[in-house]
């Protein structure tokens, strides 16, 4: 559950942006200890692909994210001032609580599928108004 920032409220993935001298990975593994606790080793990152938000509204929030997943890692989750980290079985994905584009991808992640999609949204910019994969 995201405690702050953008999407509050919202039940979100880990992760945010790349700081200067980073690669997608390192950002990655620094985010989830940033906003979990838990440790991962930026080698046992297996990359799935990018995922572009879109907002023609407000052209200010478009988002470029590249997805990773692993199978390893140390430590236990806890709360941090932005997540309040939390399991889900794979069969009881809470999408109500979601942006409506997780429906789009999440199961690509879950499946350790390859991701290379573009998420274009409504003028209200919350729904979706088109998930193209390339």
């Amino acid at each position: 559950m995201k405690r702050s920032g953008f999407g509050t409220g919202r039940i979100v993935a880990l992760g945010g942006g790349i700081e200067s001298g980073e690669t997608a990975g390192q950002a990655a593994a620094r985010e989830v200890l940033e906003e979990s606790g838990v440790v991962v080793d930026v080698a046992d990152l297996r990359e799935l692909g990018p995922v572009r938000w879109r907002f023609p509204v407000s052209p200010m929030l478009d988002m470029d994210a590249v997805v990773f997943i692993t199978e390893r890692f140390t430590g236990e989750p806890e709360a941090t001032d932005e997540i309040d980290p939390c399991w889900y079985p794979v069969d009881g994905v809470p999408w109500e609580g979601m942006w409506d584009d997780a429906k789009h991808w999440i199961g690509h992640v879950l499946g350790s599928k390859p991701l290379d999609l573009t998420v274009t949204l409504n003028s209200d910019n919350e729904t979706v108004r088109t998930a193209d994969f390339a």
